[in-house]
């Protein structure tokens, strides 16, 4: 049966969805769709869990601390998403929150963050940045919710990671390439980038990322951006130049 267009809420859960399942809403989900959306019995929501698809979904029960939804129809087919990575600098203020939220709606799959040697902000609370890219997926109409990994040295990754992939490191020092010219010269699709510290990185950090060759680095212009800036510009480049990524 045909449904009716179901509300414009969106809410992403990790688990199987298909058609006739009863789900039971708890927590987070359960405050947000019961005291901050204020759903009623009957409404219809959408689902996605980034494998199975988006699913209209009806509201068939709403206890004290539960909400009961049915699985009704497929709304959408999941599309598949070029990989697109994005290794940062923790920043002061929590500003790395606010690069969560603006890459995970231009698509970015997959956050890394990287402690330098310039990186003042050190102890992340990696399950607030899942959350806060979960809330970003869901309101921007993406279908899935990006990795974000544990924070791990740059030390360590020049020499376990790095070496693997053409990676853009964005490099406020002069002399250093812009986008185009760095992008034209690389026949592989890249798909990793790195924003680094206020402070930027160190002589030794730069020095050990280009020895490996695939480390490209590039200029974003000519005034000093600020870090968070400086990651919605790369990723923007990379979605422009990787044509088959899905916004």
């Amino acid at each position: 049966m045909l449904m009716k267009s179901p509300k414009k809420i969106r809410i992403f859960l990790d688990r199987p969805l298909k058609e006739s399942l009863i789900l039971d809403i708890e927590n987070a989900d359960f405050h947000y769709l019961k005291n901050v959306m204020r759903i009623k019995i009957e409404d219809q929501i959408l689902v996605f869990n980034g494998v199975d698809g988006e699913w209209i979904c009806k509201i068939k029960r709403i206890n004290r601390d539960l909400i009961n939804l049915e699985v009704v129809q497929n709304h959408k087919e999941q599309p598949s998403y070029e990989p697109l990575r994005c290794y940062f600098t923790p920043l002061n203020n929590n500003r790395h929150n606010y690069i969560i939220e603006k890459l995970t709606e231009l698509g970015i799959t997959k956050f890394t963050p990287v402690i330098t040697d310039y990186t003042n902000t050190k102890n992340l609370n990696i399950q607030k940045l899942y959350l806060r890219a979960k809330e970003a997926a869901e309101q921007s109409g993406l279908m899935i919710v990006p990795e974000i990994t544990e924070q791990k040295l740059l030390s360590d990754l020049i020499i376990e990671e790095f070496n693997k992939e053409i990676i853009l490191f964005c490099d406020e020092k002069k002399n250093t390439a812009p986008p185009n010219d760095v992008l034209n010269g690389v026949k592989e699709k890249i798909v990793s980038f790195l924003i680094g510290p206020e402070g930027g990185f160190s002589d030794n950090e730069r020095m050990n990322m280009i020895k490996l060759g695939n480390v490209r680095p590039v200029s974003l212009g000519s005034r000093i951006l600020r870090a968070d800036t400086a990651a919605i510009v790369a990723a923007t480049i990379l979605q422009i130049t990787n044509s088959k990524a899905v916004i």
